[in-house]
């Protein structure tokens, strides 16, 4: 299983991820989904699921594999053990841990990489080219 990120021609548009998402049992199909609509993939008994605006889908594709694909880009990050956070759609990361999501999404990061992940999207949100 692969997935590559398409970068448009034109700089308006938005950049793709072609990804093999499972629609059944043992049947996948590759789709294509804009970075801009994915909140966050966590990994979970061996598939990763993707969250996005338009609902949640799931791959088999490797989750080191998925994080060196989207690391170029600058708006994830890897919290923890299995979660990958689109910081574009990211509206706090509390002292706690919480990280509270724009659509009202709680999302928990792992309790030694909270400051880690706090410093990451301060810097993130300092950066003047960042996507919003």
């Amino acid at each position: 299983m692969y997935s590559k990120l398409i970068f448009p021609l034109n700089p308006n548009s938005s950049v793709l991820l072609e990804i093999p998402v499972i629609i059944s049992q043992g049947v996948s199909q590759k789709c294509q989904l804009a970075l801009d609509d994915l909140i966050y993939v966590e990994a979970c008994q061996h598939r990763l699921i993707l969250h996005t605006i338009h609902g949640d889908f799931t791959t088999r594709c490797t989750f080191a594999g998925l994080t060196v694909c989207l690391a170029p880009t600058g708006r994830f990050f890897c919290n923890g053990k299995g979660l990958l956070i689109n910081f574009s759609h990211v509206a706090l990361v509390q002292a706690t841990g919480e990280v509270l999501l724009k659509n009202g999404q709680t999302v928990f990061c792992s309790r030694r990489r909270k400051r880690e992940t706090r410093e990451a999207f301060l810097a993130y949100a300092r950066t003047p080219s960042r996507r919003l």
